[in-house]
């Protein structure tokens, strides 16, 4: 016999000895199936606003691939269009506390969520069984079989030779913002900041310099000037000429409108995007660094390699990426 209490501290103690990836998995599995729950539809259509209906949708179709903050504006539209009157239908309540272990383990990467998704998995059986009783909470089949659900998912080692399945996976819509912040990002990386600094420190140097010696009247004076003065304007032309390369380079890659998907695993960060699909290992990169609305990935010479809008990813997407490369770099030995 195992009571409720009994089987709830199972629950936590399985997500907590739980890898990423099951955890994860087991997230957006149970997030979609109790919004896609039966009369969940029926229910939201009835006790909600027609935009808080669409959202309860919106956040099934898009429980593995929404960004946390879109899963949170999806929860502010559920909120807003709440008719119930605090007497919501029990199915669609316990999806909407779903959506919200969801997106807080989306935000604090904490087990404590992925329990609390079990243990709603455990209310569903337990209400669709019409009461189990707690001192013998898995006396029913639907307990039972939830229970156990749990346990393999959480427990069990993912399959060897199967694909990599993804931990983050977020997909947005490229808009004017994201292209100019991508486009600054490219402009710094192709000019390094000592090179700026240099340029901005000794080329107006050079120009007083060169109008004093104009000024003397000498002839080399005056040559001097002509030299500095065409520097200057080929440094101008050279900043013009890489703005509009970067500017093709992100409209051809980064249009307004495009869609921008981006992946990440155990075996590396996937971009998929109108400049097509780029995969790269986490042995290939050294680090991400977001850069005002940007975020850089870098290769392993330090170089700028791949850029993004910085709402692609957030705080706890980046931080997974630096997990991944310093656990990478821990294995081969490079510390």
């Amino acid at each position: 016999m195992s009571s409720y209490e009994e089987v709830e501290n199972s629950v936590r103690e399985c997500a907590t000895h739980a890898t990423v990836q099951a955890q994860v998995d087991f997230g957006i599995a149970v997030t979609r199936e109790l919004l896609t729950a039966d009369g969940v539809a029926a229910a939201a259509a009835a006790e909600l606003t027609e935009a808080g209906a669409r959202a309860v949708g919106a956040a099934a179709d898009g429980a593995g691939t929404a960004s946390a903050e879109q899963l949170r504006a999806w929860i502010a539209q559920i909120d807003e269009g709440d008719l119930s009157d605090g007497d919501m239908d029990p199915d669609l309540l316990r999806a909407i506390t779903a959506l919200e272990a969801w997106v807080g383990y989306r935000e604090e990467r904490s087990s404590e969520r992925i329990a609390a998704l079990g243990i709603a998995l455990l209310e569903q059986a337990d209400f669709r069984a019409s009461g189990a009783p707690l001192d013998d909470f898995l006396s029913t089949p639907e307990t039972r079989q939830a229970f156990d659900r749990i346990r393999v998912a959480l427990t069990e080692p993912a399959s060897h030779g199967s694909e990599p399945q993804s931990v983050f996976e977020n997909s947005i819509t490229i808009d004017a913002a994201d292209r100019s912040a991508v486009r600054r990002a490219f402009v710094e990386a192709a000019v390094s900041r000592r090179l700026r600094i240099a340029g901005m420190l000794a080329l107006p140097i050079a120009l007083v310099v060169g109008i004093v010696l104009a000024v003397s009247g000498r002839p080399i004076g005056m040559f001097a000037f002509g030299v500095i003065a065409a520097l200057t304007l080929l440094l101008a032309v050279f900043v013009v000429i890489l703005r509009r390369v970067a500017a093709k380079a992100v409209d051809d890659g980064m249009s307004v409108g495009s869609r921008l998907t981006v992946r990440i695993d155990a075996d590396g960060l996937g971009l998929d995007g109108k400049f097509g699909s780029s995969r790269a290992p986490w042995n290939s990169l050294s680090g991400a660094l977001r850069i005002k609305d940007a975020i850089v990935f870098r290769n392993i010479a330090g170089k700028a390699a791949f850029f993004a809008p910085g709402r692609a990813l957030d705080d706890g997407a980046l931080a997974l990426v630096e997990k991944y490369i310093d656990q990478d770099r821990t294995r081969t030995g490079d510390e």
